[in-house]
């Protein structure tokens, strides 16, 4: 973000009202008061100065009051200064959306800054509370909307609210770090954990900041732990009578400008992590103990198991055929039942086996009790899908997973939410996932196991031929291995059987007239094997040209059937360079095996050269030869990690790009005794 004379009107600013600019604090940190909002606004710049943002948070600044209960009391003030149409847009109607048995939410001030120096109160009692639009979890949740009076580029929101309760990270997508709600008192408002606290803030987001601050208010007798990650903040700590008094402050901060599947912002973004709890281990017996109950089992449970497993022989194939029936017969579907905090407390297996439904914590939970009847020693575990799970111990997790724990005191992960559809019983795409198993005597953070791109193979041969009249017939072998073969079960399963060859026609991608003359492939709920297809296709005119000289391209570099994989890795290169990490979820690897019978008199006029590439987060190989009228071909690609650092993002461009080339590219034949001679070269599809 360049430093216009809005923003050295800011930094001047700075230096002049008090504890916001000093390099060291003369006074412990207070909110800002009225006239240095006023003066704020004044030198804030408009969109040019922001990169053409839609809006810019002036001031984003928050007093946290930490109870010994473990409660907290939240004074916020946030002044967002309008830039563009689409900023006046984004702000007409304000809303908060919240769940009341966490936290709830007072709003108590919206002032509207005019860009003329006047100022409009806003009446915050015309808010309206209704119920907030939910999809496939029906917790209750609610939300107030509060309509702004008509806005203009330049005006400026001075948002101030009050909130009291306690943050789960499980609920964070229903908006509770942006806080709303309203209701009751705290009287019915109780902590996870009693006597403790815990918050993870971040301090760059999708809109700049000109100033941030936020400061918690710890009784003198609770020691916090807190470390700060993805960069730096200025910090301090004042004694304040019963009180310490912790703050963090940042200035300046340019808006996250969003990169193809980026990692998530909580892994890039200076982020703050705060809890009273000593370790994981606490956290791990908590979660063991607040749970323990809901695993019971009744007849009709006990029933259910020896159904599945009475005919089976070894642990392994019980384990994985009442993990597999928990996976896709209790749909994810999340409802509220009375009395409990759907934060972090799981339904009764009872009721979920009845309802036949739940979200991950109750897929996990009725795992575990049919896992228990087995005679197995399952517990419930916690887990972050998508983001890193940080050592300081506070709630960082969203999702609630089965761990068995073996007579050598090993544990294996099962996640019967995310292998629906899948042979594995835990999911591939939580490669390397922070994990806190709740067991008894409490464990240390861990991490689920890393999967090489072997694991989640396609391996693709094809046999085939070329005709005289250009004709490609072709017979094409699948084998699909973990993330790979989950993929495909997963679309197949989704698909009419009378469709389905339509569907795969649909994809086959290799040209437009392609058809399939037959097709077997695995039964999406067969999970005796890894996935597989087997077709035969053919291609009128697949081969183009005339006289002496043909073109055609590689059949199996087109990727057929890709668009059941929902393989976006294969076109994820689609930026120069990149300032963040890529989050591809999953290793991967596809490995190409073709070999084509040419016409008689055919002659491959220049074939591909060979490439190898090999870095930290990809590689790629292929190699090509012909002779005696066939032309075949290998050609491997691998993704290395799940996540890829930014410095490892110019290799894996190169690979893909080199991947295209070599899918673009024309396979030239003359026929032998012909004057023609056309080089191989490439074209856009």
């Amino acid at each position: 973000m360049k430093m216009t004379k809005a923003m050295v009107g800011t930094v001047l600013l700075v230096c002049t009202i008090g504890w916001v600019a000093a390099p060291v604090f003369a006074d412990p940190p207070k909110p800002v008061t009225a006239d240095e909002i006023a003066e704020m606004i004044a030198a804030a710049g408009d969109a040019e100065d922001f990169d053409g943002a839609d809006l810019v948070y002036v001031l984003d600044e928050a007093d946290v009051f930490v109870q010994d209960s473990g409660l907290a009391t939240t004074e916020a003030c946030q002044v967002i200064k309008i830039l563009t149409n689409a900023g006046v847009r984004s702000r007409s109607v304000l809303r908060w959306e919240f769940d009341a048995d966490t936290y709830r939410t007072t709003i108590k001030s919206v002032r509207i800054h005019r860009k003329d120096a006047t100022i409009d109160e806003v009446d915050v009692s015309s808010h309206v509370t209704q119920s907030a639009p939910q999809h496939m979890i029906f917790w209750g949740n609610e939300q107030h909307v509060l309509s702004v009076p008509r806005l203009d580029i330049g005006d400026t929101l001075e948002i101030r609210t009050s909130k009291i309760g306690f943050n789960i990270a499980y609920l964070a997508d229903s908006g509770s770090a942006a806080g709303g709600s309203g209701g009751p008192g705290e009287v019915d408002l109780i902590p996870p954990m009693a006597g403790h606290w815990y918050e993870v803030t971040l301090f760059q987001g999708r809109y700049p900041i000109l100033q941030k601050r936020y400061s918690v208010h710890m009784p003198k007798d609770m020691p916090v732990q807190y470390e700060v990650y993805n960069g730096s903040l200025r910090s301090s700590l004042w004694f304040n009578g019963d009180y310490h008094s912790y703050t963090w402050t940042a200035e300046d901060v340019p808006a996250v400008k969003n990169e193809p599947h980026m990692v998530a912002l909580d892994d890039c973004v200076p982020k703050l992590v705060m809890a009273t709890l000593e370790d994981w281990h606490g956290k791990s017996r908590w979660f063991y103990e607040v749970n323990e109950s809901q695993f019971d089992a009744d007849d009709a449970i006990r029933a259910k198991v020896a159904e599945l497993t009475d005919d089976l022989q070894t642990e392994d194939d019980k384990i994985a055929a009442v993990v597999h029936w928990v996976a896709d017969n209790i749909r994810y579907n999340g409802t509220k039942q009375g009395g409990v905090c759907e934060g972090y407390t799981l339904h009764a297996s009872t009721k979920t086996f009845r309802d036949r439904g739940g979200v991950c914590k109750d897929k996990a939970g009725i795992a575990i009790t049919m896992l228990r009847v087995l005679g197995h020693e399952a517990y419930a575990a916690l887990t972050m899908a998508g983001s890193r799970v940080e050592r300081i111990p506070a709630d960082q997790f969203n999702h609630t997973v089965t761990v068995i724990r073996e007579k050598d005191g090993t544990f294996d992960v099962i996640d019967p939410t995310w292998v629906p559809n899948m042979r594995a019983l835990w999911s591939s795409f939580e490669d390397q996932q922070g994990l806190v198993y709740g067991t008894p005597e409490g464990e240390d953070q861990t991490l689920s196991p890393h999967y090489t791109p072997e694991y989640n193979a396609r391996e693709v041969r094809s046999t085939g031929e070329i005709g005289e009249d250009g004709t490609l017939s072709t017979r094409i072998v699948y084998d699909l291995h973990g993330a790979a073969g989950g993929r495909f079960r997963r679309a197949v399963n989704g698909m009419p059987v009378p469709d389905r060859l339509a569907r795969f026609e649909d994809v086959l991608n290799i040209a437009p007239n392609a058809r399939i003359e037959s097709l077997d492939m695995i039964d999406p709920y067969d999970y005796s094997r890894d996935g597989f297809v087997n077709m035969e296709v053919v291609a009128d005119g697949f081969a183009a040209g005339g006289d002496d000289t043909h073109m055609f391209r590689l059949p199996l570099m087109s990727h057929p059937l890709n668009g059941f994989f929902r393989a976006t890795f294969l076109n994820s290169a689609t930026t120069k360079d990149r300032k963040y990490g890529m989050h591809l979820w999953a290793t991967r690897k596809i490995h190409y095996e073709e070999t084509l019978r040419l016409p008689p008199g055919w002659e491959v006029a220049d074939l591909p050269k060979s490439e190898t590439l090999d870095s930290a987060g990809s590689s790629l190989s292929f190699e090509a030869e012909s002779g005696d009228g066939t032309l075949s071909y290998r050609f491997t690609f691998s993704v290395k990690k799940g996540t890829l650092a930014a410095e490892d993002y110019a290799d894996y461009k190169k690979a893909v790009d080199t991947m295209n080339k070599l899918s673009d590219t024309w396979i030239v034949c003359r026929e032998a005794g012909g004057d023609a001679h056309v080089a191989g070269g490439q074209a856009g599809r």
